[in-house]
Parts: C-alpha cells; sequence; structure tokens
C-alpha cells in the first residue's frame, strides 16, 4: 500500500513539474538566491569550523579544563555542553554535522545522536538577521529566546551522559590534511543542504500553482525562510520565533541527509512541536517586557534587505571554494578507482 503511494505521489510531482514548469523555475530560482545570498555566507564557515574541531579533537581539548567539574559536580559532560551551545550559534544542520561525526567516529551511539538532534538545532544569529530582519540588539535577543528552551531541555538529556577523552592531532600535516577534509566536508554539506531546499522550492512551486498562495503561517511550516513573508504580511514576532525554532520541513529533511537517515522523524518533530510551543510563550513574555513599543516594522529593516539582497564576493567565493573542493574530491577519487581496476 505505501509502495502504491509513493508511486501515485512521485507520478503528481512529476505531472505537476510539467505543467507548471513556470512556477516551479520560479521557486527553484527564487531558492537558489536565498542560498547563495543567506545560507551560505551565514552557514558555511560554521559548517567548517564544526567540521574541523572534531576531526582534530579540539573539542576535546577545549573542555577539558571544565571536565572535571562538570562531570563530579553538574553530572554533565563538558564535550556535549559545549556541543549545545555551538549548535544554537552555528545554524540549523551544525549541531547534526558535529553529531554525526561524532556518531562516525564512535564517540557516541545511533541513540544517543538521536537524541541529541532534537535539541541540538538552533537558527544561528545570522540566519534570523536575513531572514526576520532587526537590529543587532532586537535580532540578538530574538536568538536568545529562541536558543534558551534547547539549552535547557539538552541540559536534561545529556545527565549522566559522559563521552571518552579523545587525543587532538598535533602534527602540522595531520592539521593541514584535517583543515582540508573539513572544507571538503563542509562543501558536500552545504551541498546536501542546498540541493534539499532546490528540490523542496519545486514541490511548494507545484503545490502554489495548484492550490494558489498558501497561508504564510503554512509556507513558514514547511520552509522556514518564508518567515519573512509571514511578518510581511502581519504576523507576530512570537509567531515568528515558533516557526524559526520548529526549524520546518525542509531543515529537518536536510537533517536527514546529513545525519544518512539516522533521524527518528517521530521523536524529533514531538520536541520541536514542544519547543516550538515554548519558544512561543516566552516570546510573548520576554519580547513583550524588553521590547512592549517594538513594531514589526523594525524587524524588516535595511540589515534584513542587506542580507537578502546585498550583491557582494562573499558567497560567490563560498561557491568557488566548496567547487573546487568538491571536483578536487571527486577527481581523486575516480583517480583511485582507476587505479584499483588497473
Amino acid at each position: 500500500m505505501q509502495l502504491i503511494i509513493f508511486e501515485i505521489s512521485m507520478l503528481f510531482f512529476l505531472a505537476g513539474a510539467v505543467v507548471f514548469y513556470p512556477a516551479v523555475a520560479a521557486s527553484v530560482m527564487e531558492a537558489g538566491q536565498r542560498c547563495v545570498s543567506v545560507l551560505i555566507p551565514s552557514l558555511y564557515l560554521f559548517s567548517i569550523l564544526a567540521a574541523l574541531i572534531v576531526r582534530t579533537r579540539l573539542l576535546f581539548v577545549l573542555a577539558k579544563p571544565f571536565q572535571k567539574f562538570f562531570r563530579n559536580v553538574l553530572h554533565r559532560d563538558a564535550v556535549l555542553c559545549m556541543i549545545l551551545i555551538f549548535s544554537q550559534i552555528g545554524g540549523y544542520p551544525v549541531g547534526a554535522q558535529i553529531l554525526h561525526q561524532l556518531y562516525q567516529q564512535k564517540v557516541i551511539t545511533r541513540h544517543q545522536e538521536q537524541n541529541l538532534l532534537c535539541v541540538c538545532m538552533g537558527s544561528g544569529f545570522g540566519f534570523i538577521l536575513g531572514t526576520a530582519g532587526g537590529t543587532l540588539q532586537t535580532a540578538l535577543l530574538l536568538w536568545a529566546v529562541i536558543s534558551l528552551p534547547n539549552i535547557i531541555l539538552g541540559w536534561f538529556l545529556i545527565r549522566d551522559m559522559y563521552l571518552e577523552d579523545q587525543q587532538a592531532e598535533s602534527e602540522i600535516s595531520e592539521l593541514i590534511s584535517a583543515f582540508t577534509q573539513s572544507v571538503e566536508s563542509a562543501a558536500q554539506a552545504m551541498l546536501k543542504i542546498c540541493a534539499m531546499i532546490l528540490a523542496f522550492s519545486g514541490l511548494m512551486g507545484i503545490i502554489r500553482a495548484l492550490l494558489g498562495q498558501m497561508p504564510t503561517m503554512i509556507e513558514s511550516i514547511l520552509e522556514v525562510s518564508c518567515v519573512t513573508e509571514y511578518l510581511q504580511h502581519g504576523g507576530i514576532l512570537a509567531g515568528a520565533a515558533a516557526f524559526l525554532s520548529f526549524g520546518g520541513i525542509c531543515v529537518h529533511l536536510q537533517i536527514a541527509a546529513i545525519t544518512e537517515n539516522h533521524l527518528d522523524f517521530l521523536k524529533f518533530w514531538l520536541f520541536r512541536i514542544l519547543i516550538a510551543g515554548l519558544v512561543f510563550v516566552l516570546s510573548r513574555i520576554i519580547l513583550g517586557y524588553y521590547m512592549p513599543d517594538v513594531a514589526v516594522a523594525v524587524f524588516l529593516n535595511e540589515n534584513q534587505i542587506s542580507v537578502t539582497g546585498n550583491e557582494n564576493l562573499i558567497p560567490s567565493i563560498c561557491l568557488l571554494i566548496m567547487s573546487i573542493f568538491l571536483l578536487r574530491k571527486h577527481y581523486f577519487f575516480h583517480k583511485s578507482l582507476t587505479n584499483v581496476r588497473k
């Protein structure tokens, strides 16, 4: 039965891609511009750093001075606390990238990875500024409100969860190799993320062509970048904060792609819905208290426009670096494969 439903769905989307080609093309083009102007500049460097601190074991070195206090007094592992914080700063897939690399190195189990994925997910300050806009101070406060429930729930999840200490790499050659591999890993992660966004935007284009313009609330649940349109159409800041906390179905699929389908969707969605609800309540209280006179228009100012529409060299440089390292890896893979066949 599931196979029949899947086949019918694929036929439906295939027909929609042909019949509604202009709408699909426009939707994919818009998503591509969003990837280049917002996603890559705000996420690519964090993705490289996330891969680098795991490959070089730098994460364990940074946590070592605090490890005894955290384990003996707080009953938590300092490394996991750092991952929890870093995932809120880096952006949606960064926490998943760190956790999956730790799983691949057999530092954590698959079950631990699935549990931590539910809370090691934050929108990142740069993404908030690029979608919701606002001044640096107001966007920072919004980021803090969105991150707080993740940190609180994560604090309970990591209780009595301890990792084995890892020895950091010290040779220059090892560090250079780790950096190269980290850039390649980040490029692959960005490729998966952007590919998923483009594919999802194509499906959104078909749905819009069939049903007309969807409510911005529904669009924000499906694709978190639509929070901008939600605010422009009269949405409230607490609602925008809840959508940014939930992350959107498209982001969830990106995380599934990065973790090679290790994501437990049922558990993950229960956590994200609960956390989004907590963020909504906290936003109504905290934002209303600290910024009672701030209108939504304040968040849709030049900062948001400059991030999404500014044409500069940073996105192009990021794309160039990603392309070089992916082509390099592709070349050496086929070269080694040829040698094996010989």
